[in-house]
């Protein structure tokens, strides 16, 4: 792995990988948000392109919540040497980007991008924090021609 990569992809659903451009795009996401922040976490964040039951069981295990989702984020020790893991379903976001007529492709980047903001601290229980994280997200987003994610509110 490069020094300057942001992230290790491991895609594991095969219809993850059948989009074209899926690992550059979520790529160079994830390396325009880390630079829109002060120091983020070194090394690479880990990627799991994944399904529904595997979200749905991590979910569960680690949320108390028996159901799917379209992204989980788990930070590392600060002791690690990398960030933490990142995990998406595919049919989960694939029902989200349909539903909001928008390519999954740009829907996944999105969505690593908000995984890899929390990992590096950023959450979204409060209203001022959400609104700095969303506000990192727009921007990191924007410079790849993506969409405002939060505009149908």
């Amino acid at each position: 792995m490069a020094a300057d990569r942001v992230a290790e992809i491991v895609i594991e659903h095969e219809g993850w990988a059948a989009i074209a451009g899926l690992e550059a795009r979520c790529m160079e996401a994830v390396a325009a948000a880390l630079s829109l922040i002060e120091e983020p976490r070194t090394g690479a964040a880990v990627i799991l392109f994944s399904d529904d039951s595997v979200l749905q069981s991590l979910n569960q295990r680690f949320r108390g919540k028996d159901k799917p989702t379209n992204v989980l984020s788990f930070p590392a020790p600060e002791s690690e040497n990398y960030p933490g893991d990142v995990a998406l379903a595919f049919e989960t976001c694939q029902r989200e980007a349909e539903a909001r007529g928008i390519a999954l492709v740009d829907h996944a980047a999105h969505l690593a991008v908000h995984g890899v903001l929390h990992l590096n601290g950023f959450d979204h229980i409060q209203d001022d924090a959400a609104e700095e994280m969303e506000a990192v997200e727009i921007a990191a987003l924007a410079r790849l021609g993506i969409a405002n994610p939060y505009s149908e509110r």
